[in-house]
């Protein structure tokens, strides 16, 4: 049966989209030979011409679908483009400014510009004395063309184009620091801090990049030189109200309360209407045990910023730990976010109202089915109602319980884990980090993943887990909640590494942000009859608990793995003895950002 052009123009689509750009070109051709004008036909052929290095051919396929219809963006985009790299300057200007008549003025059309006028340019070489004298032009050229990406969130050729300006002037202060921010929005840290403390040195008395340097450095959790940056900054701009927040909440993590009070309250009075500053103070206040003036803060903060969540969920918690449980529904169902939706589930827990607990679950089911935090609870309430909820992500998370050794995947499985552990000796940890679960040991800064470009060992560890994961879905491919119907396929693993000391522990939680967890044991320690160093699994969580949930505990032995569920509470029974355990973690991620 002979396609309707749309039909050959889907099965072209999906052809290029799956690289088989010659069944994708047969396609577009069919197309061409009945309509010579049909403007996704001419414009597709265009993106595969182009694609291959044949501009040339590809400007009259975007000429002809730009006229075709000029109503499509992309289409002026692409025309523009191809100008551009054909170097007709004048003609793309001409197409800009009607790109602009057509109100046409994206922020892909910024980059358009800025892009033309670097390519105005030419290549530079350094040996020619007039292309010396054009070098202002070209660090300009770079540095607006980068801003412009980062605008966009095109990373990667922001980044390539400050380093472009770079090569003209390693002394560009901007420029550094907009290549730090771009490097930090692409998660790398270390070099990003490198850009922002190079911007410091060019000119020590640079606010912004002392700022972004102590931003960095916090996230490293190297908090002492954050401290030193946030003090920089305030020393060489008195009245920067961000700087005073910023320090005030590090040195609340520091547990120097005072000081951070003061510090926060200078933040207030330069900037009065600082919403996130009366929010951080009401949580220095709480923790100071002053619990009139933290309530005071957070409805302030609340009072400026409509909707501020972080300061309703703090004033939720604030309201929950008084035991005003109505006071605390209130401000959660004003967030109505992943989070609060599950917490709301946990208030009205505590108020007693099973009914409208089953009500809300049924209600949101569909919005939150992969709501961890929700499946938790909820397998918790099924259980103790003995009454199932409508929440289908994981009823029994008990069940999914799966364990096995590296001895299985090795011949030495001891020999690989002294090595392994030798490896992990050299990646930053931090004693108890702050909003962490790990008490009285050391864990991986919380911006490493140890399976991020992994070492031997690791990566030989990182293979071992895969290969598990494979048998874990086969396992229980057959189950029909939303668990294993919609486990991620992108095996894309989370990795840190914990060291546990005497009397360590890690208290009860969930991984919220997983699917599947992990954990491979390293060193072990003595049980001494009382299941110390033991890994405990339950349905009880922190807001909510009864004596007949069920709970097991395990004892894991040298290389012992362990997956579950990541919505199963599960925690460490502290131990006596004056050794280490040690464990790789990890969580298998979903295929969507949360």
């Amino acid at each position: 049966m002979e396609l309707s052009i749309k039909q050959a123009l889907d099965k072209g689509v999906e052809a290029h989209e799956l690289g088989k750009f010659k069944v994708a070109e047969a396609f577009y051709q069919a197309i061409l030979k009945s309509q010579p004008n049909h403007p996704e036909a001419n414009h597709n052929m265009g993106l595969l011409e182009s694609s291959i290095g044949k501009i040339d051919v590809a400007l009259p396929f975007f000429k002809v679908a730009l006229e075709s219809n000029s109503n499509i963006e992309q289409f002026w985009i692409s025309y523009i483009d191809i100008l551009i790299k054909k170097k007709q300057f004048k003609n793309a200007t001409v197409m800009l400014e009607k790109a602009k008549e057509k109100n046409m003025t994206g922020d892909s059309f910024n980059v358009l510009e800025a892009q033309k006028e670097l390519d105005k340019l030419g290549p530079h070489k350094s040996n020619n004395k007039q292309n010396k004298m054009l070098i202002p032009k070209f660090i300009k050229a770079y540095f607006n063309l980068g801003n412009t990406l980062l605008k966009v969130g095109r990373l990667k050729e922001a980044e390539s184009s400050y380093r472009g300006a770079l090569v003209f002037d390693d002394n560009l202060i901007e420029v550094h620091t907009n290549l730090g921010v771009t490097l930090k929005e692409q998660g790398r840290l270390e070099e990003a801090q490198l850009s922002f403390r190079k911007a410091t040195l060019i000119n020590p008395n640079y606010s912004e990049a002392h700022y972004n340097l102590g931003v960095i450095l916090k996230e490293l959790g190297r908090l002492d030189e954050a401290e030193k940056s946030y003090i920089e900054t305030i020393k060489s701009k008195p009245d920067f109200a961000e700087a005073y927040c910023n320090l005030g909440n590090l040195l609340k993590e520091l547990g120097r309360l005072s000081e951070a009070e003061n510090f926060l309250e200078q933040s207030i009075a330069l900037k009065p209407e600082y919403a996130e500053a009366h929010n951080n103070l009401g949580v220095v206040f709480k923790e100071l045990g002053r619990l009139e003036e933290a309530e005071v803060s957070y409805t302030k903060a609340i009072e400026l910023k409509n909707g501020f969540v972080s300061a309703l969920m703090n004033r939720w918690q604030l309201f929950y730990d008084k035991g005003q449980f109505d006071d605390a529904l209130k401000d959660l169902d004003l967030c109505n976010t992943e989070t609060s939706r599950a917490f709301s589930l946990e208030t009205l827990y505590a108020l007693g109202n099973i009914d409208e607990i089953f009500k809300r679950i049924e209600v949101n089911a569909e919005l939150d089915d992969c709501n961890i935090r929700m499946a938790a609870f909820s397998s918790f309430i099924a259980e103790r109602e003995k009454r199932d909820t409508a929440h289908k992500f994981c009823k029994n998370p008990l069940s999914f319980l799966y364990f096995s050794n590296l001895s299985s995947h090795l011949k030495n499985s001891n020999e690989f884990i002294k090595e392994l552990i030798d490896e992990l000796s050299n990646l930053k940890t931090i004693w108890e980090p702050p909003q962490r679960t790990t008490f009285k040991g050391f864990q991986t800064l919380p911006n490493i993943n140890i399976f991020e470009n992994p070492l031997d060992k690791m990566k030989e560890l990182k293979s071992i887990i895969l290969h598990e994961l494979d048998n874990y879905y086969s396992k229980f491919q057959n189950e029909s909640c939303s668990y294993i119907k919609k486990f991620p396929s992108n095996k894309n693993l989370r990795g840190w590494h914990v060291i546990l000391k005497q009397q360590g522990c890690q208290t009860a939680h969930i991984h919220t942000s997983g699917w599947l967890s992990g954990v491979i044991y390293l060193k072990v320690v003595p049980t001494l009859g009382k299941n110390e160093g033991a890994i405990e699994f339950s349905l009880n969580g922190h807001n909510y608990s009864d004596l007949n949930s069920p709970k097991l505990n395990y004892q894991p032995e040298l290389g012992d793995i362990i997956f579950f569920p990541s919505s199963l509470h599960h925690s460490t029974v502290p131990f006596s003895t004056d050794d280490d355990r040690i464990i790789v973690s990890f969580d298998l991620m979903p295929d969507f950002d949360r």
